[in-house]
């Protein structure tokens, strides 16, 4: 369901800004959709968000300003780089995040047939790279931009894992913590950006029965992408997630060189396919002996962050 939000999401949203060309407020407009949709379930009586607390509010806040930060850094990534540099940095994440489960999440060093998924992903993602548009870097502030938005949504995929390991939450509840807490940043971005221009502003006052549609289908696909980006999010571990993420991005460029085929080549498109075909080799790294979420360490001291929910009760159910 997250793969096939995902892989459509872009396509959508191509849609909606050719229709309505104010990018801050589609994105407005799918935040305050996908905050608004848990407080009518919860009007409704499902009980899907649950008294706020500080404990639960500190994590989705400071999970919010890592991903501005990130979306600042991706910006400035792109200003002093090319999209193919981006889509290269992006595809070599899942390594990453799989060091960083391994060193502080308790998890085992992926197998070989998962390094060789890694590895296939990497390189046919770099053989794709190089067929399109290459790789171009300006200087060594492009490199560090890119290095920082590349080692922030390392963070950001590892914490967003220990959050849902760690604070026993709805979905819905997760939800709409992290679309109502974007909601104030993405009113700074508008605000200093040419939508906010008196002409901007009226064009929404004007919409035409296919503006509303496109509009209503991104909010939707928007909801539901956040959903089940959460649920599944919660079901892996973060190096799969983030592997996800990547292959469903190469699914999107697939799917488009399709819908708007633009020199597209057998090269392209081959390089395109075994990236997810090697995407789909990996296996998820089991956590290693002795360690159980929120336990100790070999040396007594460290938390571990990794095990999910799910491994806790799966552990308990054993020793039973």
């Amino acid at each position: 369901m997250y793969s096939l939000c995902s892989s459509s999401m872009l396509v959508v949203n191509k849609l909606a800004v050719a229709a309505v060309p104010l990018p801050t407020l589609i994105a407005g407009a799918q935040l305050v959709s996908s905050a608004i949709v848990p407080m009518v379930l919860q009007g409704l009586g499902f009980r899907v968000i649950a008294r706020m607390t500080q404990k639960r509010i500190i994590p989705y806040v400071f999970y919010t300003m890592m991903f501005a930060a990130g979306l600042f850094a991706n910006m400035k990534a792109l200003l002093l780089t090319n999209v193919g540099a981006v889509i290269a940095a992006r595809c070599c994440l899942p390594v990453i995040v799989s060091l960083i489960e391994f060193f502080f999440m308790g998890r085992s060093f992926p197998n070989k047939r998962s390094q060789m998924s890694l590895l296939g992903v990497v390189l046919f993602a770099y053989l794709y790279v190089q067929q399109d548009s290459g790789v171009a870097v300006e200087g060594s502030e492009g490199f560090m931009w890119l290095f920082i938005w590349w080692l922030l949504l390392a963070l950001q995929m590892t914490y967003g894992k220990w959050m849902t390991s760690n604070i026993e939450m709805t979905q819905w509840e997760r939800v709409f913590y992290t679309n109502a807490f974007a909601i104030p940043p993405n009113v700074v971005i508008w605000y200093f950006s040419a939508d906010s221009s008196y002409e901007n502003a009226h064009i929404m006052e004007h919409l035409d029965s296919y503006q509303k549609n496109m509009l209503i289908l991104s909010c939707i696909i928007g909801c539901a992408i956040s959903y089940s980006g959460w649920r599944c999010r919660s079901c892996v571990t973060a190096t799969t997630f983030t592997l996800v993420g990547v292959v469903n991005k190469m699914a999107t460029i697939a799917f488009t060189m399709v819908v708007w085929p633009k020199e597209t080549t057998l090269m392209k498109v081959s390089a395109l396919v075994f990236c997810v075909l090697f995407g789909l080799l990996y296996q998820e790294a089991p956590m290693k002996k002795g360690k159980m979420n929120g336990g100790l360490n070999s040396s007594g001291g460290n938390i571990i962050l990794g095990a999910n929910l799910e491994e806790k009760n799966a552990m308990l159910s054993a020793k039973v």
